[in-house]
């Protein structure tokens, strides 16, 4: 605002003759500028508010609702989400591609594009030069350079590092796709994402020295270690050929016909060198065993392997939205007919570790406490003082309560709950004093209603009333969410956008136990069944 009233103020004093200057003048010129400021600050919220492209809040919500769509009451649908939904729904193309928009906006591009993730987790240790060759929905193949001062620490780089690098070399040709750093819980990998929506995308990394480092999809299980000799010939055919000759065995036999090579050991001529498509391949014994690649400058030599990573195979995947466990697109699989696909939840729902909390048996989830959630009920609220107790506990418990430590409860008169949210929750008990760190004296005139065995939660309770939270959310570690809003949502605006005569099939991807349980151990799982609404 102040800038505004400066540049009026300028504006005004160009018309004056630079001789009428004074205190009272200043007065004029600051009244006349700063009123008009506000009339264009009004002025530019209305316009504002008159489009999709800018309106916000009940704006946006009034204009969209007047095309036929509407903000879902059950969805926390932010207005820059909102907003590309609206756009995406009023400038309707193609049925398919408005589908497929809609779907990228829901779910995330994820879910609706082909991605490739790198196997191995950062930090990289790159070297300027590195090479990486890319190849986005089957176009033309890319070649990404690193060199160091696209990092802070080229030999430590980062996930989100290598991702920025490898976007601005992409748009520096004028090519699409893009990379990202991918936070799985656990690791942050860099992840390689394509430009288009749906099953016409597709990823594929075709070589190059950064291959090596960040071995995205997928390596062959070759076993050539150091000390595995080859003996490199050049056949009449101008084929070259690297033949087994001694030490370990480099298994060849595991690749086939038309993956690739990248040959980068120290001890390799310069010319014999890079990355190369394997035109043949022959198991056996040692020196039967070979594969050859075309190399019009490789030259004859013999070398043993000076590190496991000198050549190593891999299968020049092709990754699509095919690959996902889940994805949400659709497929036209015969005239007006639409095949759709999406998961149970959207992106809407948080469902990355970073920034949300989740339940699991022990540890940290946002705060130091660990998971907790609030009894609204509960005619008490406890404290973090207490102990397990050593000796069990029934209706002949007379006075006495054996604890492992009773440190952290106050030596005065208070209340006690014993089992704390479970089926035998207790309380609250009245106690009367600690004589000791291991016991506490309970009310004599207090019957024990439950038997509690050893090791049962004694919790102090710290307030004989109800919880009373804040209503803003504050008080809360995680939210448990509407995950079926998301969804439902989804499929109204399908509904809403396709055209009349196309017939829409919705199929409903829903989770494994990924998360759930023993990970993808069946046998271990505490989840074995899936109900979706």
């Amino acid at each position: 605002m102040s800038s505004d009233i400066e540049a009026a103020k300028k504006r005004l004093r160009q018309h004056l003759n630079p001789s009428v200057r004074g205190d009272n003048t200043d007065k004029v010129i600051d009244a006349l500028a700063s009123g008009p400021c506000h009339m264009i600050d009004s002025v530019e919220a209305v316009y504002d508010s008159a489009y999709v492209v800018t309106a916000t809040g009940r704006y946006l919500d009034e204009l969209l609702a007047g095309r036929g769509l509407s903000r879902p009451e059950k969805l926390a649908l932010p207005d820059d989400i909102f907003r590309e939904i609206g756009i995406e729904f009023t400038n309707r193309k193609q049925v398919r591609d408005v589908i497929l928009s809609l779907l990228r906006i829901i779910y995330g591009e994820e879910y609706t594009r082909a991605t490739s993730l790198a196997t191995v987790a950062e930090p990289y240790s790159l070297s300027d030069g590195d090479n990486l060759l890319l190849q986005y929905d089957d176009g033309e193949v890319v070649e990404i350079f690193f060199d160091t001062s696209q990092f802070q620490n080229i030999n430590t780089a980062t996930s989100q590092e290598v991702a920025d690098a490898i976007i601005r070399s992409l748009r520096s040709l004028g090519k699409t796709g893009s990379a990202v750093a991918t936070d799985t819980g656990s690791d942050i990998f860099v992840e390689l994402v394509s430009s288009t929506d749906g099953p016409a995308s597709s990823v594929r990394v075709l070589g190059g020295s950064a291959q090596n480092i960040l071995r995205f999809p997928e390596i062959r299980q070759t076993t050539g270690v150091i000390g595995t000799q080859w003996t490199v010939t050049v056949q009449p055919s101008g084929a070259v050929r690297f033949t087994w000759s001694g030490g370990a065995s480099p298994s060849v036999g595991k690749v086939l016909v038309g993956d690739y090579v990248n040959i980068l050991g120290a001890g390799f001529d310069e010319d014999n060198k890079g990355t190369f498509t394997i035109t043949a391949v022959e198991s056996g014994l040692i020196n039967e065993s070979y594969f050859e690649i075309e190399n019009p400058f490789g030259v004859a030599e013999v070398v043993a392997q000076g590190t496991t990573s000198d050549v190593l195979f891999y299968n020049p995947k092709r990754s699509t939205i095919n690959d996902k466990v889940s994805f949400a697109t659709l497929f036209q699989t015969e005239a007006r007919l639409l095949e759709i696909f999406i998961p149970a939840t959207t992106k809407v729902v948080r469902r990355n570790r970073i920034g949300a909390a989740h339940i699991h048996d022990s540890g940290s989830s946002g705060d130091d406490l660990g998971p907790y959630c609030f009894d609204e009920t509960a005619p008490y609220q406890i404290g973090g003082e207490g102990g397990l107790t050593t000796v069990a506990v029934d209706a002949s418990t007379y006075r006495v309560v054996n604890l492992d430590d009773s440190s952290s409860i106050p030596d005065q008169e208070g209340f006690l709950v014993f089992g704390f949210g479970t089926a035998k929750e207790e309380g609250p008990i009245k106690y009367t004093g600690r004589p000791s760190n291991n016991t506490v004296i309970i009310d004599p005139d207090y019957v024990f209603e439950y038997d509690h065995a050893v090791g049962t939660d004694v919790a102090l309770i710290a307030s004989n009333s109800s919880v009373d939270l804040e209503g803003d959310g504050a008080d809360h570690p995680f939210y448990l969410t509407d995950i079926v809003a998301g969804r439902l949502y989804a499929e109204e605006l399908i509904e809403l956008t396709k055209a009349a005569g196309i017939n829409t099939i919705v199929t409903i991807l829903y989770p494994g136990d990924e998360g759930l349980g023993k990970w993808l151990a069946p046998e271990y799982s505490e989840k074995t069944e899936v109900w979706g609404g």
